[in-house]
């Protein structure tokens, strides 16, 4: 079987069916050539399965790349208010919370794939499953797209949209970052993003299950890295919560890539009151003839009783002995800024995102065009472009895909 189009998209995800729509809707032949069975697997997962599609925040300053301009060129073209146009247009009524996060007003991943299966249909897009891209080879000017059962596609241009490796479980495997390498690209690592972290400590096992609001900061090497507030989750292997997800890439390329072991996170138990006011407070109940046991009582979960001898400890508090207001000052420390070296982070099945991928100076600002390879093009995770949780990694699935799309 062999078929000839203007484009071929390689991946059936987010950012290849944008790539096809917007090939298609000025006029090109498109083929999209999609591994597994189905499409759109990732896009039904997303946000809990409502997708969170978008964030009103957007803006290249929440993303970290190799090529941190590129992000700008392509967000220029197609950004917050281009893309809400663009699903609006396709019949999709949307809704933002508090935290300007954007979600189909179905509240249904469903209904975005849907949509985006409709206009694929609409603008005639060839759809071809199953078809496992084993090598791209390029001749007499066009591009030829063989795949692993012998079947093959000819176009004159491709765009790369295969995506990164976070959910295996969903179909993802990394290949695209083989086919870019054959073709001359540079990959910078790929490593978990949004993950869970791997820390032996006590508190970890006696809190096991407990949720609570935090503020956690990234360090490597004793610098502060990412910070960022949310929940805290004790977990058996470790720590998670969003707080930790949040802070997760600075770690994870530390210990991931660079093979580090100085790496750790900071939390802070009470966000809300200064160290003055925590150190006041605890000072207070000491004086009072508080326990131990009870020191953090009102101020913190209960359970944390189980774990507040080991804090006290870490003080070197003795009752009876020493000034209490520097003992309240040592524990209001540890509250604000209690450290936990981390080990490891979990795995790609955990991994909400990928951090690296083809490295992003090797592409054409505006176009996301190969710039050692004409009428190659890149779209969505498979670049080394990383967006945080809350809508900013799809968007950028999106308006990479359309821009590039728009180009090939």
């Amino acid at each position: 079987m062999q078929d000839s189009v203007d484009l071929a998209v390689v991946g059936a995800g987010a950012a290849g069916l944008v790539a096809a729509i917007s090939a298609a809707r000025r006029g090109a032949s498109v083929a999209v050539v999609e591994r597994l069975p189905g499409i759109g697997k990732k896009i039904l997962a997303t946000g809990g399965g409502r997708c969170n599609l978008l964030n009103d925040g957007l803006s290249p300053s929440a993303y970290t790349s190799s090529a941190p301009g590129l992000v700008a060129s392509v967000l220029d073209r197609f950004g917050r208010a281009e893309i809400r146009a663009f699903f609006e247009g396709l019949g999709l009524r949307l809704q933002t919370d508090a935290e300007g996060r954007v979600y189909p007003f179905t509240n249904q991943a469903a209904s975005v794939l849907k949509v985006l299966e409709r206009e694929i249909g609409r603008l005639g897009v060839g759809m071809i499953n199953r078809f496992e891209v084993e090598r791209i080879e390029r001749a007499a000017g066009r591009f030829r797209l063989a795949a692993s059962d012998g079947r093959t596609v000819e176009s004159r241009a491709v765009v790369i949209a295969g995506g990164g490796q976070s959910y295996p479980a969903l179909g993802a495997n990394g290949s695209c970052y083989g086919l870019a390498a054959s073709l001359g690209h540079s990959v910078v690592r790929p490593v978990p993003s949004a993950v869970p972290f791997v820390v032996r400590d006590r508190m970890c096992h006696f809190l096991q299950g407990q949720r609570l609001r935090v503020r956690a900061e990234s360090r490597i090497g004793g610098r502060a890295g990412q910070a960022a507030e949310g929940e805290l989750l004790f977990a058996q292997h470790g720590l998670s919560g969003t707080a930790i997800l949040d802070v997760s890439e600075s770690v994870s390329i530390a210990l991931n890539r660079d093979g580090r072991k100085d790496v750790s996170v900071v939390v802070d138990f009470l966000p809300t009151m200064t160290a003055g006011e925590l150190s006041g407070e605890l000072a207070r109940r000491l004086k009072a003839g508080w326990t131990p046991d009870d020191l953090t009582s009102g101020l913190l979960p209960e359970k944390f009783s189980l774990v507040f001898p080991q804090i006290i400890r870490e003080a070197g508090y003795v009752p009876g002995r020493g000034d209490i207001d520097e003992v309240a000052r040592r524990l209001a420390a540890i509250l604000k800024a209690r450290e936990y070296n981390v080990q490891d982070t979990r795995g790609w099945n955990e991994a909400e995102f990928t951090s690296g991928g083809v490295d992003a100076r090797e592409v054409r600002p505006g176009t996301l065009e190969s710039k050692l390879r004409r009428g190659l093009y890149f779209a969505g995770e498979i670049l080394d472009v990383q967006g945080g949780r809350g809508g900013f990694n799809l968007a950028w699935a999106w308006a990479s895909g359309f821009v590039a799309g728009l180009a090939a």
